[in-house]
């Protein structure tokens, strides 16, 4: 079994596994400081990597949402992520994610930023809640730390148990240190990547292999930025902001 370096070792690898070798030419492009996420690079178009749209608990929240729980009525994201992410570019990813799980555009934005942290109330089109509790103080290399939860009329569904703290990983192996390695299981073939960078090479196969979505990725990046606008209009006038 090959042991993984890097997202494009992942990709070749899925591309491999599935036998696939007519693509078009690509590169992936990590995110730079200023940036609200990694971009992939198609036949000399870039588009912005919507690579959590491709996160095995993400989908399923987003999916159960509509569906096992009588319908999502509300919704919150909490959590942290390395100071180097970026407060923005957190914000970015989770204004999508509230979106896509209650399958609205948002309507209202109500938003208190001090330094690195948000609290934000979103109110979508279809009067759904999103509730956002966002920071960006961890140290840099530190895996972000975010929980999920989608509530419905007849449950919840979330990407951590109750009393979970800290993401967990699939396989703890204690050998010659005095904390454990730590391995995911979430795809053969992409063994020795870390689970984000197991979702980035997932993602860019997806997207390599359809290219249907790229399109609307690049409408939703505009559509992003415009909202972190406002959010920053609230924050500064102490008003909700309507859309």
């Amino acid at each position: 079994m090959e042991y993984l370096k890097t997202i494009n070792d992942g990709v070749k690898s899925l591309l491999n596994k599935n036998k696939i070798s007519n693509v078009p030419s690509w590169e992936f492009i990590k995110k730079e400081s200023s940036d609200m996420t990694d971009y992939l690079k198609i036949n000399q178009k870039t588009y912005p990597l919507y690579y959590w749209r491709f996160d095995p608990q993400v989908e399923a929240i987003a999916r159960n949402a509509k569906k096992n729980i009588g319908g999502s009525v509300s919704m919150k994201i909490s959590g942290l992520v390395p100071n180097n992410y970026g407060i923005d570019a957190f914000l970015y990813k989770a204004l999508d994610i509230s979106e896509w799980v209650l399958d609205s555009n948002i309507k209202k934005i109500t938003a208190f930023i001090n330094k690195n942290a948000m609290n934000l109330t979103l109110l979508m089109e279809n009067e759904k809640v999103a509730l956002l509790e966002l920071g960006s103080c961890l140290p840099n290399g530190c895996e972000e730390q975010v929980r999920i939860t989608a509530w419905g009329k007849e449950g919840l569904e979330s990407t951590r148990v109750v009393s979970t703290k800290i993401k967990p990983q699939s396989v703890y192996l204690f050998s010659d240190n005095t904390e454990p390695y730590k391995y995911n299981d979430a795809n053969l073939e992409l063994y020795g990547l870390s689970l984000d960078d197991a979702t980035k090479a997932v993602a860019i196969f997806k997207l390599l292999t359809d290219t249907t979505s790229l399109n609307f990725y690049k409408t939703k990046d505009e559509k992003l930025k415009f909202y972190i606008e406002k959010v920053y209009e609230s924050n500064n006038t102490s008003e909700s902001i309507e859309l």
